[in-house]
């Protein structure tokens, strides 16, 4: 059976890349540009020189090419294909997205159009029509886990929680290790408040993917909480040395720290929260409490001040007040 990653895209699997977690990464890998077999030799040629354009990056030259072999080629559902795989790559979704429905309509046994479709819902954020889009592709490619995990995304992000979960593990029955299936399922269980569970899935993510950084805090924080300092300190560390300027991170250790009784390194860690993210309101808090446990009450002042000032501004803002005028 046919896993993902294993059409013949002309472009690097996204397997074979670094993994982040911005869904506008994987759909910029993930499109799908080819593999059928041609009738015609001047169609056939046609086909690959748009795709050798693509690949190179040279999205004007294979957008002009797909145009003039669409033309001549009016019920070619591959060049369809090519030319919306080109104008999203160009990011002109709209007519990316019609070009995509036409190829539909031309041949609608041909699975890669109803995916490259949905990548073009996802990377507007319109979930029910990629959920739609990925479900009928699904119905041809079944086991596609790549796109078990797109589906799950887009049933998630519709508060859909159960079917992205079964959605999720399917992907892992067909690629036990496909890059962030195992975070996307821990981020689902996370929301159902199932915490042993979405631990259990981060600590997975981390053994197969070390490098990506989200992870490391969404497991300390679980850490954390069930009390389990030594081992919250290590991730959120650990996330730290991934991405220095991770504000989520430095708060979590900040945390913990405070919780162990290391006043100095609190102290540290949350006056480097509020460098990275002078508006934390949360982080000037921690910092004012401590203080005020410290004894050091001017320092604890200047802190509480700061934060009344925020809920200040914050309540103005909500009613209007600041950007009134008086007549």
């Amino acid at each position: 059976m046919r896993k993902s990653g294993e059409y013949n895209t002309n472009v690097n699997s996204p397997r074979k890349v670094e993994i982040v977690l911005g869904l506008a990464a994987i759909i910029a890998l993930a499109l799908l540009t080819g593999g059928l077999v041609l009738a015609q030799g001047s169609e056939e040629a046609s086909a690959e020189r748009i795709r050798s354009a693509i690949q190179a990056g040279r999205l004007d030259a294979a957008i002009a090419d797909a145009r003039q072999a669409v033309a001549q080629f009016p019920q070619s559902s591959e060049l369809h294909q090519l030319l919306g795989a080109s104008l999203f790559k160009k990011g002109l979704n709209a007519e990316a997205r019609e070009v995509f429905r036409r190829a539909i309509e031309l041949d609608a046994n041909i699975p890669q159009n109803y995916f490259n479709l949905a990548l073009v819902e996802l990377s507007e954020n319109r979930y029910p029509e990629a959920t739609q889009s990925l479900e009928a592709f699904l119905k041809l490619d079944p086991a596609n886990a790549l796109a078990h995990v797109l589906l799950g995304r887009a049933y998630h992000n519709q508060n859909r929680t159960v079917p992205a979960i079964e959605q999720f593990k399917q992907a892992l029955e067909f690629a036990p290790q496909e890059p962030l299936t195992h975070y996307h399922l821990a981020y689902a269980y996370q929301s159902q408040g199932n915490l042993a569970a979405a631990l259990a899935e981060y600590e997975q993510e981390i053994k197969l993917n070390p490098g990506f950084f989200e992870s490391y805090h969404l497991a300390g924080n679980i850490q954390l909480g069930r009390g389990n300092l030594a081992v919250a300190e290590s991730l959120f560390r650990k996330g730290i040395a991934l991405r220095p300027q991770a504000v989520q991170a430095h708060y979590g250790l900040a945390r913990v720290l405070r919780e162990q009784g290391n006043f100095t390194g609190a102290e540290a860690a949350l006056k480097r929260v509020i460098e990275l993210k002078p508006a934390h309101v949360e982080a000037h808090y921690a910092l004012a409490r401590m203080y005020q446990q410290l004894g050091r009450k001017d320092e604890a002042a200047r802190e509480f001040k700061i934060v009344s000032d925020f809920h200040a501004r914050n309540a103005q803002r909500s009613s209007g007040i600041a950007g009134s005028h008086n007549p």
